[in-house]
């Protein structure tokens, strides 16, 4: 071991390697070198140490980069502090002063011949992030150093020691192995099908590499309590709480679990986990796609099966109808009424037959019968039956058929329904301009475009275009918002059993274009075994055309009363009946409505929203009852304008909707409508229904004239919240003073003028309450209010609600520290020392108290005047026009009546000696208080006299300063005279005279040549 020199044996000590003496720079091997008995030692006392060892030594103990030196054929060690956290616990500090054999002997096999190299008079060595199994902590630990062995030579070039220069690179090293399995490891990981491929991928990656960890596994239960040596890693899928599965590494001896290798276990637990995490979404994707088959499949077969069970009920209505309408002698309102439901049960029937032609195309049971076909001639046809109802809508129609080279083989009736469903949708899709029709040879075969400029449709649903029961959710211009979403996914499900494709080009607001391309077909070798689809005439879909097709709508004359009424003076007739507005796109909807409610209301009908609200704003209804499902604007967006529009929000609204259920009833409810009806409805539940709301809305409307009636006579802003918080009414006083009124809504706490992330709520549990503070003006700027509330408690009847006066303190506020401010600035001014300290604070207080930028000029009535701008001092000339304007105008250029608006706002003093005034010049032309005015005048004649002060202050000082100047001067002239009479024995004035003439003959001061004098005790002349 190293010896010691006893603390008590003083006559061991001796000389020191030569060491700074500041003790900010001793270290622990310094003091272990110092108290190291080196006598004992093979390298002898230090005394007798040569100077080369003294001299790397003196280097070694004071750098702070590791260094060892060996010394002496024996390698002595003497190391610094930074080689000493290399060697560990079990090794210092018993390596000093010992062989480097004895102490490093585990890696001696290694580092002996690089020594023995360097003795011997071979080169330097140098090795990178070397491994080295060495025992530093009482066991065999692997470890890496970057080190170099270099000669020390001695006077004579003989090779006397070597340095070593060495860093433990073992952190780096283990990195970057473990991002290396790691990064493998995730590789491995991609494309794993199943948890048990994931197992068996991490262990093989995992066992490989085995010099963090000796063994691994991973199991998918709760493993038992681990033996020691062992490390459980819970494996925690992304989303979930509960391990999937546990880690378990077996502690490799050589290599100490420290957080660093807790944080790679943990990092490739994580991996797994992602791995796990993946493949579960991907089979849970995969398990709700085989759902959604498995729906769709039962839906369609369900489809089928109600569309068969609809076709006989369709037939007993048809077939009655049509044999009333053909009956003899039927009155006009019977033929309406049987024509009305001939048009519906057609339009029904041929919904059924979609369905069912749709699920018999999935299913299989629809073939192609191909038949030579003139293709150019059933274009033309099919687009010339559609020419009237485009050209009555206000389209124009443009067809264009290129003549075709070859014979075409086609099934005619799948054919005329893929070019009519495609007109139809572009009818339908577009409120104005044209559609075009074009028929082409293709290198495939040929192809059928349909192109209109209509509405478009957005990037983002092309891909869904052709989605079965699809209906895009947008609010545009389409002429109508019904549609079972089947049309164009039956033209895509009959293009591709012809072998065709479809494809849609289109962008929103800019039309569509749809392209059909078949193939050119051929005769069929076998007779079809199964039918084709069912055929559907173009009469049907101009039907549906016809009811796109606006009809008048407007004031419907009401039911004249009866006359017996009239004659027995029954003055019901006299009052004025309620109006009622019915808002619904389909026309015999409409009329059917009308039919019903017409002796009770004058009807008004409109088709959408958009017409709605236009007619609500011109002139007001009674009542609304309005469809859900609309183009352009739906019923429940026409509900929120109604609720966000003060004049309209009190107005009774019954939404009517083919959507029945408890969520599509709320659904209308939430956004505000009074009730929801569901079609099919009867007509005098429709009546009774519409009674009662317009009871109800005429008891609130009278409540609600009350309650305005009392609102608009105060002339305080005054708010009325319900008992959550929610403002249900304000005045025009609070829309006058603050900006805010209800049609910025909904006003809920935190209310849009509340400040300071205060919500600022009207508590309803609080019967009185009084508070200040600030809120926001909605034009910009803040108010200082005094809220006074209280509380009304509910009742069986109705919510509690909170009433609330906002007091505007804003300008009391503004004015109590506008004089505050106006004080601190007269007692600044006040106390001002000089011109200087009194111009700066009147530039600064005057720009603080008016918000505008100052202009001074001061002109004393002893001294140079000073002008004064927010650039600092400037001549008359540098100023802007209109500063020098407002700066030389007199006291009544800016006089403005009450309400009008200043550029800015001149201050000046009267009755002061000095020329004081400054111009305020505004941002923007702005009101000034009367208050304001006020304050100015009085700091004006503050600054006024501050300025008097100083100059006649100043003006003292130099007075004083002269006097002090002169009575020194006649104390060193007296001086100087008196050395005079005594040196020349003349008299006093002769001198005087003296002096006189010197000053007068060498043209200096006669004061400086007395001081001369006095001081050298020279002549006048000499002096």
């Amino acid at each position: 071991m190293t010896p010691q020199r006893p603390d008590g044996d003083t006559s061991a000590r001796v000389p020191a390697v030569p060491r700074l003496d500041d003790p900010s720079t001793s270290n622990e091997m310094q003091l272990l070198f110092d108290r190291t008995d080196w006598a004992s030692t093979p390298l002898g006392p230090v005394d007798t140490w040569p100077a080369d060892l003294r001299s790397i030594v003196d280097v070694c103990l004071s750098s702070g980069f590791p260094m060892l030196v060996c010394w002496g054929p024996e390698l002595v060690m003497i190391y610094n502090d930074g080689y000493r956290t290399m060697l560990g616990q079990s090794k210092h500090p018993a390596a000093l002063g010992r062989p480097v054999r004895d102490v490093w002997p585990e890696v001696w096999d290694v580092i002996g011949p690089m020594f023995d190299g360097v003795l011997g008079g071979g080169p330097a060595t140098w090795v990178e992030d070397e491994q080295l199994v060495v025992d530093r902590f009482g066991f065999l630990e692997e470890a890496y150093f970057t080190w170099s062995y270099g000669a020390i030579h001695d006077e004579r070039g003989g090779v006397v020691g070597v340095l070593n220069v060495a860093t433990e690179t073992t952190a780096k090293v283990l990195a970057e192995r473990r991002v290396r399995v790691s990064t493998e490891l995730t590789s491995a990981l991609v494309g794993a099908a199943d948890p048990a491929e994931v197992r068996d991928r991490a262990l093989g990656v995992l066992r490989a590499h085995t010099a963090d960890h000796l063994g691994v596994d991973l199991t998918w239960g709760r493993p038992d309590e681990a033996p020691d040596g062992r490390h459980v890693v819970p494996v925690v899928e992304p989303g979930l709480s509960a391990p999937t599965a546990h880690l378990l590494l077996t502690e490799n001896p050589r290599r100490p679990w420290d957080a660093s290798l807790q944080v790679f276990a943990e990092l490739c637990a994580s991996q797994i986990a992602m791995a796990l995490s993946g493949i579960r979404h991907l089979q849970d994707e995969r398990h709700r796609a085989e759902s959604l088959a498995e729906l769709d499949v039962a839906k369609s077969d369900f489809f089928a099966n109600v569309s068969h069970e609809l076709r006989t009920p369709l037939a007993l209505i048809a077939g009655p109808v049509e044999d009333a309408l053909g009956t003899d002698g039927l009155s006009p309102e019977l033929r309406e009424r049987f024509e009305l439901i001939r048009r519906n049960t057609d339009r029904l029937t041929g919904l059924v037959d979609r369905l069912l032609d749709l699920t018999r195309l999935e299913s299989g049971a629809v073939e192609p019968h191909w038949v030579p076909a003139d293709v150019e001639e059933l274009t033309t046809g099919i687009a010339e039956n559609f020419r009237p109802a485009i050209e009555r809508l206000g389209l124009e129609l443009d067809v264009v058929c290129d003549e075709l080279d070859r014979e075409v083989h086609v099934d005619v009736d799948m054919f005329e329904r893929i070019v009519l469903n495609l007109l139809s949708n572009a009818l339908k899709f577009t409120p104005e301009g044209r559609i075009g029709v074009r028929l082409v040879a293709h290198e495939q075969g040929y192809a059928v475009s349909v192109t209109d400029t209509g509405i478009g449709i957005a990037e983002r649903d092309l891909e869904r275009v052709f989605d079965r029961f699809r209906q895009l959710d947008r609010s545009d211009d389409r002429r109508s918002r019904e549609g079972a979403g089947i049309g164009l996914a039956l033209v895509k499900q009959i293009v591709e059993l012809l072998g065709g494709r479809i494809t849609v080009r289109s962008a929103e607001g800019a039309g569509s274009t749809f392209t059909v391309v078949l193939p050119w077909g051929s005769a069929a070798l076998d007779a079809a075994h199964r039918p084709s689809i069912t055929p559907r005439p173009v009469a049907s879909f101009l039907g549906e055309v016809d009811d796109w097709a606006p009809r008048a709508s407007g004031a419907v004359a009401a039911v004249a009363v009866d006359a017996d009424a009239a004659d027995n003076g029954d003055t019901r007739a006299e009052l004025p009946r309620p109006v009622l507005l019915v808002v619904e796109d389909n026309h015999d909807m409409r009329d059917y409505i009308v039919r019903h409610v017409v002796e009770d209301y004058d009807v008004v009908t409109v088709r959408d929203g958009v017409e709605a609200l236009a007619q609500l704003r011109s002139a007001r209804p009674s009542i609304v009852l309005a469809d859900v499902m609309m183009p352009r604007m739906d019923g429940l967006t026409l509900v929120r304008e109604i609720r966000a529009d003060p004049a309209l929000r009190d107005l009774p609204v019954v939404l009517l909707s083919a959507r029945a259920g408890v969520d599509a009833s709320a659904a209308g409810l939430e956004h505000g409508a009074d009730d929801y009806v569901v079609k099919p409805f009867q007509p005098r539940e429709l009546r009774a229904r519409l009674s009662a709301n317009l009871l109800r809305a005429q008891s609130r409307s009278r409540d609600g004239a009350w309650l305005r009636a009392i609102l608009g006579a105060l002339q305080e802003p005054f708010v009325v919240a319900d008992a959550s918080g929610a403002v249900v009414e304000l005045n025009d006083a609070f829309h006058r003073t603050f900006g805010w009124s209800l049609a910025d809504g909904p006003l809920e706490p935190p209310y849009p003028w509340a400040t300071d992330g205060a919500t600022g709520e009207l508590d309803a549990a609080n019967p009185a309450a009084e508070d200040r503070h600030r809120i926001l003006r909605k034009g910009g700027g803040e108010a200082w209010v005094r809220v006074r509330s209280a509380s009304v408690p509910g009742t069986a009847d109705h919510e509690g609600f909170v009433l609330a006066v906002f007091d505007d303190e804003t300008r009391e506020r503004e004015s109590r520290m506008r004089r505050e401010l106006a004080a601190r600035i007269a007692v600044d001014l006040a106390a001002a020392d000089d011109l200087d300290q009194a111009v700066a604070t009147a530039v600064t207080g005057f720009t603080v108290l008016f918000d505008g930028e100052v202009t001074l000029r001061v002109s004393p009535h002893r001294g140079e005047a000073v002008l004064l701008s927010p650039r600092g001092r400037v001549r008359a000339g540098e100023l802007p026009d209109d500063v020098r304007r407002g700066l030389e105008s007199g006291p009544r250029s800016h006089d403005a009546l009450a309400g009008e608006k200043r550029d800015g706002l001149l201050l000046l003093p009267t009755a002061h000696e000095s020329d004081c005034r400054a111009w305020v010049a505004f941002d923007e032309p702005r009101l000034v208080a009367s208050d304001e005015l006020i304050v100015g005048d009085l700091l004006a004649q503050a600054f006024g006299q501050a300025v008097d002060r100083v100059v006649a202050q100043q003006a003292r000082e130099a007075k004083e300063s002269q006097l002090e100047a002169a009575i020194e001067s006649h104390r060193l002239i007296g001086h100087a005279v008196g050395v005079l009479i005594e040196r020349h024995k003349v008299t006093g004035k002769q001198g005087f005279e003296m002096l006189r003439q010197a000053s007068l003959n060498r043209n200096i001061k006669l004061r400086e040549i007395a001081a001369r004098v006095v001081e050298t005790g020279q002549d006048p002349d000499t002096a």
